[in-house]
């Protein structure tokens, strides 16, 4: 018995070709190939980490403390922008970034600036009521947000022409500086006298210059609960009564 199979050639092409068919195949081995690049662009015997263990090696020759956190953040952002290019930059980083968060050690989500005063005067080690240098300036663009200057000495920087320098004159002399938007994110900061870039490494020692080192790297968000006032008083002499 003889038996015939006719069989539409270009109708099954089609029908195998239809994009409701190809999406689930391409999903599937686009997120493979998305999921290989990444391990082996971070795996065990990559650049990247290679060149990572040796950062953190010369960063933190005896391990990571607490206050080593956010040095650790920014040598790891670093890496990650030169490790991971392409289109995907953005969306590589954030989940690289998330999971690296979630296996440090804690550091606040937010920080009030009375906080940070209270932080900085116990930096700057401000005994008997001295005072030190604090100065805001609040933004005029962008709808909030502004200029936070802080200083252990009270008057930072040279007389002017045998005068003192008013405290809108000093903010350029003081040794910190903090940078924030509207919704409290720090876009750039001056840590002891140097401006942080992405390829510099700061020496983060107290946990001042943690927090505004955590700011800096997007772990935490600065809440401007204060005016120029209050942060003048706050820095000003304090005595207990």
């Amino acid at each position: 018995m003889d038996i015939t199979i006719k069989i539409d050639i270009e109708k099954a092409i089609a029908d195998t070709l239809a994009p409701e068919k190809l999406a689930p195949i391409l999903d599937k081995h686009v997120t493979e190939a998305i999921t290989s690049a990444i391990s082996n662009a971070t795996g065990y015997n990559s650049d990247f980490r290679k060149a990572l263990s040796e950062q953190l090696k010369e960063a933190m020759p005896h391990g990571l403390g607490l206050d080593d956190v956010a040095k650790f953040q920014h040598i790891l952002n670093q890496a990650m922008q030169s490790a991971v290019s392409g289109s995907n930059l953005s969306l590589v980083q954030t989940a690289l970034s998330q999971a690296v968060m979630e296996a440090l050690p804690t550091l606040p989500a937010s920080v009030t600036m009375t906080e940070l005063l209270a932080m900085a005067r116990d930096d700057f080690c401000k005994e008997d009521g001295e005072a030190f240098y604090a100065y805001l300036e609040e933004s005029e663009i962008g709808g909030g947000g502004g200029f936070l200057y802080l200083d252990s000495d009270a008057t930072p920087g040279k007389a002017l022409f045998g005068r003192e320098k008013t405290r809108s004159e000093a903010k350029y002399s003081a040794q910190n500086a903090i940078h924030f938007n509207k919704d409290g994110d720090v876009y750039a900061l001056k840590l002891d006298g140097v401006k942080i870039k992405p390829a510099s490494l700061p020496t983060v020692i107290s946990r001042f210059d943690t927090v505004l080192m955590s700011m800096y790297v997007g772990r935490t968000r600065l809440i401007a609960d204060l005016d120029d006032d209050e942060i003048r008083s706050l820095s000003r002499e304090q005595y207990n009564d």
